[in-house]
């Protein structure tokens, strides 16, 4: 059985991720394709538009045979720990031949350098670095600027969202001496971030902003029909639909608490409190707290982990160096049973079917990550517009994703 595993967020499905499927299949001459999916909250520091079993129901319609639950705590992580996480799971399956994953070069060799050199960064590598955060730089942009010096390579290799996390994984097989082979696609279409849609293949970010502004017309171009049928009867969830509860946190949250936030540090907390006065709106608040030094996308992860109530110690406790995580399944593929049943029996840490029955299997720590996910799982359908969607402990409720295929 050759099994290829995704890391992906799906968000929302579309039809650069249906060819991405395809691809990874026929490349990898795989019999499986799994998803390691992020849930109800994102890298980017945003809910997922769509709820996890929406997104999954698409996964699994559109070509994969089973999807696994990222939890929440490397899904909201920077690039490098969400990758770690994700490949840590991946390795325990005991189940995958192969990683495949997409970027804006297909160049291997080149972002195995780049992680090559980041595992084992060099001396003047790391001068470099600390010489242009010195002046002010994010990190992303200062540490493509050291690898490009250092190697004589194109900077955007460490410049451009899907060679930043290519890269992260290849680093993170690297870490875990993975046997896990890296299988490469190159993206097609528009660019990550995107805000253009003109063709069949738009990015997540552009299908966003359309769905937000209600004009379906262009999402029905650049979803497949499967997927829009369940988005039209979905509910799209947005970050400013918190606002009324990241304005509860902060206006009741000392200096002393909000500086144990995963992300938060040099004073952060401070400049994120006397926003309070004059900004709502978390996007608002992002807006008015944004630098050189911190970013869009690091400013809204901090304030996801202040809604999620994610701190730096939790950031030890489930470092994916040392923690063993479980492996939730949110669903499968009936014609996939037979790997469902290979990874109930190969995988080597506890594997999630239903979650009132399995974890009375886990660990006290392992219960801990998964009551953080469930916390998440909460506060995102509160995020819902109407009282009857707002509906808690759904991770006990709604039962595993079986499609008849």
């Amino acid at each position: 059985m050759n099994t290829t595993a995704i890391i992906a967020e799906y968000n929302p499905f579309h039809n650069g991720h249906k060819f991405h499927l395809s691809s990874a299949r026929k490349t990898s001459s795989s019999d499986y394709v799994f998803a390691v999916m992020s849930p109800s909250f994102v890298q980017r520091g945003e809910c997922a538009i769509y709820d996890k079993w929406t997104r999954t129901r698409a996964t699994l319609k559109c070509g994969a045979d089973m999807v696994i639950e990222l939890p929440v705590v490397y899904s909201t992580a920077s690039a490098e720990n969400f990758a770690r996480g994700a490949i840590k799971i991946i390795n325990e399956t005991g189940i995958a031949d192969n990683l495949a994953f997409g970027a804006e070069t297909d160049d291997l060799s080149a972002l195995s350098a780049a992680a090559e050199l980041l595992v084992n960064p060099t001396e003047r590598f790391t001068e470099i670095l600390k010489s242009e955060l010195s002046k002010g730089m994010s990190f992303p942009s200062a540490r493509a600027r050291a690898f490009s010096l250092v190697t004589g390579k194109n900077p955007d290799i460490l410049g451009t969202s899907n060679n930043i996390l290519a890269v992260e994984y290849l680093k993170a097989l690297k870490i875990f001496s993975s046997n896990i082979k890296p299988v490469i696609t190159k993206r097609t279409g528009s660019e990550y971030n995107s805000d253009k849609i003109d063709g069949s293949i738009a990015s997540a970010s552009a299908i966003r902003k359309v769905i937000y502004k209600g004009k379906t017309n262009l999402l029905a171009q650049t979803v497949p029909p499967e997927c829009f049928d369940l988005y039209e009867k979905a509910q799209p969830i947005f970050m400013d639909n918190f606002s009324d509860a990241m304005a509860y946190l902060l206006r009741t949250t000392t200096p002393d608490e909000l500086r144990k936030i995963s992300g938060i540090s040099e004073g952060l907390e401070n400049r994120i409190l006397k926003t309070v006065g004059n900004s709502y709106k978390i996007t608002d608040i992002c807006a008015e707290l944004k630098t050189k030094r911190y970013t869009h996308t690091r400013l809204m992860r901090i304030l996801c982990h202040i809604l999620l109530g994610i701190t730096k110690e939790h950031e030890e406790l489930f470092s994916p160096l040392e923690f063993q995580p479980y492996i939730r399944v949110l669903g499968f593929r009936k014609s996939a049973e037979p790997l469902v049943s290979a990874l109930c029996h190969r995988a080597t840490v506890p594997v999630i079917i239903n979650v009132g029955r399995d974890e009375r299997n886990l660990s006290d720590l392992q219960k801990r990550l998964l009551d953080m996910e469930k916390r998440a799982t909460n506060i995102y359908y509160l995020g819902q517009p109407t009282p009857a969607a707002k509906k808690p402990y759904l991770d006990y409720t709604m039962p595993i994703i079986i499609e008849n295929i």
